[in-house]
């Protein structure tokens, strides 16, 4: 059982990393696309305004999927360490580790994602350029965000590996 909850908590974290990395790039394809409805639907508005309304739309589901998988983490995390310290005999590294997978998640979710989420929300409909002063403190919010979860996901890697060498 333990190997499967983790190899949920990796694959939720692949399938987050695949989402959030081509959300954007999606809107660009909508934008550059020909389809006919959306540029008839898309007419009143100038191709700024346009960019400007996909990309907060886009954002607005990132932070959704972002406070989903934070939880999930923290449910699948808890449910890790309930399987590990059970198990007989106890492996006292996969413990520690898969505790120190539980820690980053919950620091990315009750810390790092509200941040994100809160000055991403202030810049949304701000002009990038210049950049407003509260990207730097986003971008830096960002960096830490993917090199925890990195990270976790090479954590949960090891311990499965570890568990995958010693049968």
């Amino acid at each position: 059982m333990a190997v499967v909850v983790l190899s949920a908590w990796i694959a939720i974290t692949v399938c987050m990393w695949f989402a959030a990395s081509g959300s954007f790039r999606t809107v660009t394809r909508v934008l550059q696309g020909s389809d006919a409805r959306f540029a008839e639907a898309a007419k009143p508005l100038s191709p700024d305004q346009a960019r400007v309304l996909l990309r907060y739309l886009t954002s607005e589901i990132n932070r959704t999927y972002f406070r989903v998988y934070g939880w999930a983490q923290l449910v699948l995390g808890a449910l890790l360490l309930v399987l590990l310290f059970r198990q007989v005999p106890r492996n006292t590294a996969d413990l520690a580790i898969a505790g120190a997978m539980l820690a980053l998640a919950a620091v990315l979710t009750f810390y790092i994602t509200p941040e994100i989420v809160a000055i991403g929300r202030r810049i949304d409909f701000v002009p990038r350029d210049p950049a407003p002063p509260e990207m730097a403190r986003f971008r830096v919010l960002h960096g830490a965000f993917t090199g925890l979860d990195g990270a976790k996901l090479l954590s949960g890697l090891i311990v499965l590996g570890r568990w995958i060498l010693a049968r």
